[in-house]
C-alpha cells in the first residue's frame, strides 16, 4: 500500500475541522450561557445569605437594647445589670457594663467568662465602647486559627451617659450550628468575614475548611449595626442542575463523534476513489511502457536494417577504394623518385596536395573498414590511468592547447589497443574543438563498479539538438569529417560492456565525453606499467563529429 493511500484526504480533514469547529462553538456558547446562569443564581443565593447573616446578628442587638434600657432605668446599677444579664449568659457568651474613666472603660459588672468587675478594658475594646451609640456597634472580629472572637456594644442615649454595654462570644467558625445549616446555607459553602473584605484574620463563620473557597465564587456584604461584613460563597453542586451543567460537554462530545463518523465515511469513499485512480494510473503507465518498448524495438529494428545497409555499402566502398588508393600512392612515390628530393617547388605543392588528399581518402577507407568489421576485444588486465598517459605521449596536444591529466589508478580488464584507439579519437577531437587556444582536461576515476574517463574541452560546444546525434554514423559538423569517429568509439566501448555519453553544458560552451568501463576488483589490480615500455602506436587522427 502506498504512502499516499495511508494519508487522510483533504476532504475528510476539512469535514472533521468544520464539524469540530461547529461543535466547539456550540460548546462555548452553551458553556458561557450555563456559566452565566450559574453565576447569577450563585450571586442571588449569596445575597440572601448575607441578608440572613444581618438578620441573625440583629437579634443580638435587640437583646443589648433591652439590657441598656434596664441599665438606664436603674441608674447603671451593677446588681440590676447582673440580674438581668445572668439568664442570657452561657459558656461562650459574656456581658459587661462599663463606664468611661478618662478615655478608658472600667468594668462595673460582668457576667460570663473573660471579664471581672473593676477590670480596665484594652484600648481596642475601649475604643469600640467609646464609639457605641444606640445603634449596634460591632467590635473587630479576631480569628487565631482555631476560634473566632466577636463582640457588640451599645451606648448612649440608649444607655446612661458615659456608660456602655458590651456582649462578647467565642466560637469555632467551622462548627456546624442551626444557623449554618439553615436554608440559605444548605446549597452553599459560605465564609463570613467580620470586615469589609475577605480578610482571613477576621473569619467568623465557615461551612468549609478549604479556604479561600475554590472555583466559582460570589461575594455579598451584610450590614451588621454600624459595620459591613463580607460573605463569600460557592455552590456545593451546580445550581442550574446536573443536565444544564453537563449539556455543553454533551454537545461537544456528540459534535466530535459526528465529525469523525462523517469524516470516516468520506475517507472510505475517497480512498476507494483513489485506489481506483491508482489502478487506472498503473495500468496506463504499464500501457505506456509497453508502447515505449514497442517503439524502441521498432526503432532498433529500423536502425539495425539501416546499419546493415550502410555496412554493406561501406564495405563495398572501402574495398573499392583500397586498390585505386594504393595505385595512386605508388604513383606518387614513383613521381618523387623521378623528380628527386626535394622536387622542384612548382611540382612540390601539387605533390603535397595529392599526398594529403590521398591520405584523407585512405583514412576514410580505414574508418569504413573499422566500422563495418567490428573486432572482438582481446581483454587483459591493465591500469586505465597508464593507458591514458600512453595515449597522451603518443598523441600530445598542439603547442597552443593546454592539457591537464588528473586521476588515480583504476584496474580494468580491456583490449588495450582498442581503448587506446577510443581515447586517441576523443583527445584529438578535443584538440580540434579548442582550435588555436584553449584547455583540455582528462580525468580518470572510479565510481562504484565503473572505471570512468572524462575528456572535457573548452571549445564552442554543440547545440542540444545536435548533441543528441553525435554517435550516429556519418553525422558530422566539420567540413572535412567522416562522421564515423564517435560511432566507432561507441561500438568499441559497448563491445567492452561499457557506455559512452556526450554532455553539452547548458551555457553552450565546451563539451564533455564520459567513457564508463567495468572496473576490476582492487585485489586484481595489476602492477604499475613502466612508462618507458613500448607506447601505444599513435593512431591516425580521426576526424569525427
Amino acid at each position: 500500500m502506498s504512502t499516499r493511500m495511508l494519508r487522510a484526504s483533504p476532504l475528510s480533514i476539512a469535514v472533521v475541522v468544520i464539524i469540530a469547529a461547529v461543535s466547539v462553538v456550540g460548546f462555548s456558547v452553551s458553556k458561557h450561557s450555563a456559566d452565566q446562569q450559574e453565576r447569577a443564581l450563585l450571586q442571588s443565593d449569596t445575597t440572601q445569605a448575607a441578608v440572613y447573616v444581618g438578620s441573625v446578628f440583629s437579634n443580638i442587638g435587640s437583646q443589648l437594647d433591652v439590657l441598656a434600657t434596664a441599665a438606664s432605668l436603674s441608674g447603671s446599677s451593677p446588681a440590676t445589670f447582673v440580674a438581668r444579664a445572668a439568664p442570657l449568659a452561657h459558656g461562650i457568651l459574656a456581658l459587661i457594663l462599663a463606664h468611661d474613666v478618662q478615655g478608658s472603660y472600667v468594668v462595673d459588672a460582668a457576667v460570663g467568662p473573660g471579664f471581672s468587675a473593676g477590670q480596665t478594658l484594652s484600648p481596642t475594646l475601649s475604643a469600640t465602647l467609646a464609639k457605641a451609640t444606640s445603634t449596634l456597634t460591632p467590635a473587630p472580629v479576631a480569628f487565631d486559627g482555631r476560634s473566632s472572637t466577636a463582640g457588640f456594644a451599645v451606648g448612649p442615649p440608649l444607655a446612661p451617659a458615659g456608660t456602655a454595654l458590651y456582649m462578647q462570644f467565642l466560637i469555632n467558625p467551622f462548627l456546624a450550628s442551626s444557623a449554618t445549616t439553615a436554608k440559605p446555607f444548605a446549597a452553599l459553602k459560605v465564609a463570613v468575614y467580620g470586615a469589609p473584605t475577605a480578610d482571613g484574620g477576621s473569619l467568623l463563620v465557615a461551612t468549609a475548611h478549604d479556604l479561600p473557597l475554590p472555583g466559582l465564587t460570589a461575594t455579598a456584604h451584610a450590614t451588621v449595626g454600624t459595620a459591613t461584613w463580607t460573605v463569600v460563597a460557592s455552590a456545593r453542586s451546580p445550581l442550574t442542575g446536573g443536565f444544564a451543567s453537563h449539556a455543553p460537554y454533551i454537545i461537544l462530545a456528540l459534535g466530535l463523534f459526528v465529525a469523525f463518523l462523517v469524516a470516516a465515511t468520506v475517507e472510505v469513499l475517497d480512498r476507494r476513489r483513489r485506489y481506483a485512480a491508482q489502478l487506472v494510473a498503473a495500468r496506463t503507465a504499464h500501457l505506456k511502457d509497453s508502447l515505449a518498448e514497442l517503439r524502441e524495438a521498432q526503432s532498433a529494428l529500423v536502425r539495425g536494417e539501416r546499419l546493415t545497409a550502410l555496412g554493406e555499402m561501406a564495405s563495398i566502398v572501402g574495398h573499392e577504394l583500397r586498390n585505386p588508393l594504393a595505385a595512386v600512392t605508388n604513383a606518387l612515390y614513383l613521381l618523387r623518385r623521378v623528380l628527386g628530393e626535394p622536387a622542384d617547388p612548382s611540382y612540390e605543392k601539387h605533390l603535397a596536395m595529392a599526398e594529403r588528399e590521398t591520405g584523407k581518402a585512405a583514412a576514410l577507407a580505414e574508418d569504413l573498414t573499422a566500422f563495418v568489421r567490428p573486432r572482438a576485444p582481446q581483454k587483459d588486465r591493465a591500469d586505465l590511468e597508464d593507458i591514458v598517459h600512453e595515449v597522451v605521449e603518443a598523441a600530445p596536444p598542439p603547442a597552443a592547447v593546454q592539457l591537464s591529466v588528473d586521476g588515480t589508478s583504476v584496474p580494468v580488464s580491456v583490449d588495450r589497443r582498442q581503448i587506446a584507439e577510443v581515447l586517441t579519437n576523443l583527445m584529438i577531437n578535443a584538440y580540434q574543438a579548442v582550435g588555436d587556444g584553449g584547455t583540455v582536461q582528462v580525468k580518470v576515476q572510479s565510481s562504484g563498479s565503473w572505471a570512468m574517463v572524462a575528456v572535457e574541452d573548452s571549445g564552442a560546444g554543440l547545440p542540444s539538438e545536435l548533441a543528441e546525434r553525435v554517435f550516429e554514423p556519418f553525422f558530422t559538423t566539420k567540413h572535412d569529417g567522416t562522421g564515423l569517429g564517435l560511432a566507432i568509439v561507441q561500438r568499441l566501448v559497448e563491445g567492452h560492456g561499457g557506455e559512452v555519453s556526450f554532455e553539452a553544458p547548458a551555457a553552450g560552451r565546451g563539451a564533455r565525453v564520459v567513457v564508463r568501463l567495468p572496473a576490476e576488483p582492487q585485489s586484481a589490480q595489476p602492477a604499475r606499467l613502466d612508462r618507458s615500455a613500448a607506447p601505444v602506436k599513435r593512431q591516425a587522427q580521426k576526424v569525427s563529429s
